[in-house]
C-alpha cells in the first residue's frame, strides 16, 4: 500500500511553491497526515473539505479539482496505478451548502451523529452561543468525544454530512485528554490546531489560511503554557467538566485568592507578581469561564487590591519626599549661617 510520504515526495519534487494549489496540497500532506500513514481516497477528500471552507477554494473549485487530478495521475503513473482514483469526490462535484436555521443545524448534526454511534453509545448535541454545534458522544467503554461543527454541509449518497467531520477531542473516562489519539480542533477561525498529547505535554501544529501554512510547532511543550490551544479546549470542557474539580480553574482561583490576601497583608513580593496573576485570569474569564461569578468578583478584588497598594505606595512615597525636605531646611540654613558675611565697602572713599 502507497503511503503519505511518497505523495508528500512526489509533489516535493515538483517545485509546489509554483502555484497556489500545489502549495495548499503540499503544506496539507506535510501538516496534518503522518508520512508513515496509508495514501487513502479519504485523506484526499478531506483536503478538498478542508479547502472549500475557504471562499477562496470555493470559488475556484473547477482549477482546484483539475490541478490535484492532474497531480494524481502522474504520481499513479509513477506509482504503476497502485492508487485507485476513482471513490474520490472531486470538488467539482461536491455539492456545498450553509444551513441557515439553527434548530435545523441541531437536526443535522444528531442525524450525522447518529451515524456514527452503537447501539449502546449515548450522546448530546448542544449550541455553542449559536455559532457552532458540539455534540458529546459516551462511549460503550465510557470514553468521551467531543465533536465540533459549524454551518457548512455537503450531501453524501444522498445525506447531509458536515464539511468539516475530523474536528473531535478525545476524552478517557477519567475526562483526560487521551495519549491514544490525535486530536484536532479549530482554534480561532481558519487556524487548525492538530496534536497529541502524552501526560501534560503536547506535540503538533497550528496551521493557517487557504494554503495551510504551519503557523507554529509544538514539540513536547507543556500544555497550560499553549494558551493558544489550552483556551479552546478548556472551552469546551465546559460543557462537560465540573469547574469544581477541573483543575486548572481551581489553581486560578486559589491564586487569586492568595495573591489578593498577600497584597492587602502588604507584601512587597505579592505585587510584583500580581499583575501575572491578573492578566491570566482576565483571559481565562474572557476566553474560558466566560461569567463565571466566583473569578469575576475575585478578579475585581484583585484589580481593587492592586490599585489600592499602588495609591499607598504613592502617598507614602509623596511622604516620605515631604519629611526629607522639611529634614533639610534647617541644615540649608544652618550652612547658610555659617557663610561669612561680605565687609561693608567704604563708599566715603
Amino acid at each position: 500500500m502507497l503511503k503519505v510520504g511518497q505523495l508528500l515526495k512526489f509533489v516535493s519534487d515538483l517545485n509546489p511553491q509554483n502555484t497556489p494549489t500545489r502549495l495548499s496540497f503540499y503544506n496539507f500532506l506535510r501538516g496534518f497526515p503522518h508520512p508513515d500513514d496509508a495514501l487513502t481516497p479519504e485523506l484526499i477528500e478531506t483536503f478538498f473539505n478542508y479547502c472549500m471552507d475557504y471562499p477562496h477554494w470555493a470559488s475556484n473549485k473547477a482549477q482546484l479539482g483539475h490541478e490535484v487530478h492532474f497531480l494524481l495521475e502522474n504520481f499513479n503513473s509513477f506509482y504503476q496505478q497502485k492508487f485507485d482514483l476513482s471513490p474520490i469526490l472531486f470538488p467539482q462535484k461536491l455539492q456545498l451548502l450553509e444551513i441557515e436555521h439553527f434548530s435545523d443545524l441541531i437536526d443535522a448534526v444528531s442525524a450525522y451523529i447518529k451515524t456514527l454511534c452503537g447501539e449502546k453509545d449515548k450522546f448530546r448535541v448542544l449550541p455553542d452561543q449559536n455559532k457552532r454545534v458540539i455534540a458529546i458522544i459516551m462511549r460503550e467503554d465510557k470514553g468521551l468525544e467531543v465533536r465540533c461543527f459549524d454551518r457548512k454541509f455537503t450531501i453524501r449518497k444522498g445525506l447531509l454530512e458536515p464539511l468539516r467531520n475530523d474536528l473531535v477531542l478525545y476524552y478517557t473516562p477519567e475526562l483526560e485528554l487521551s495519549s491514544h489519539h490525535t486530536h484536532k480542533i479549530e482554534v480561532s477561525p481558519y487556524i487548525t490546531a492538530q496534536f497529541r498529547i502524552l501526560g501534560d505535554k503536547i506535540t503538533g501544529s497550528l496551521l493557517r489560511g487557504y494554503v495551510f501554512q504551519k503557523l507554529q510547532e509544538f514539540k513536547n511543550e507543556p500544555l497550560h503554557e499553549q494558551t493558544r490551544v489550552l483556551f479552546p479546549i478548556k472551552r469546551l470542557e465546559q460543557f462537560f467538566v465540573d469547574r469544581r474539580t477541573d483543575p486548572y480553574y481551581q489553581e486560578l482561583v486559589s491564586q487569586l485568592e492568595r495573591t489578593c490576601a498577600l497584597i492587602q497583608q502588604g507584601d512587597a513580593e505579592a505585587v510584583k507578581w500580581s499583575s501575572m496573576v491578573l492578566s491570566k485570569s482576565e483571559n481565562a474569564l474572557d476566553n474560558i469561564f466566560l461569567g463565571d461569578k466566583l473569578m469575576t468578583l475575585l478578579v475585581r478584588d484583585l484589580r481593587h487590591a492592586i490599585t489600592e497598594s499602588n495609591r499607598k505606595n504613592i502617598s507614602s512615597s509623596g511622604l516620605t519626599n515631604d519629611m526629607l525636605s522639611a529634614q533639610h531646611l534647617p541644615e540649608a540654613d544652618e550652612e547658610c549661617l555659617k557663610i561669612t558675611p561680605l565687609k561693608e565697602f567704604d563708599l566715603t572713599n
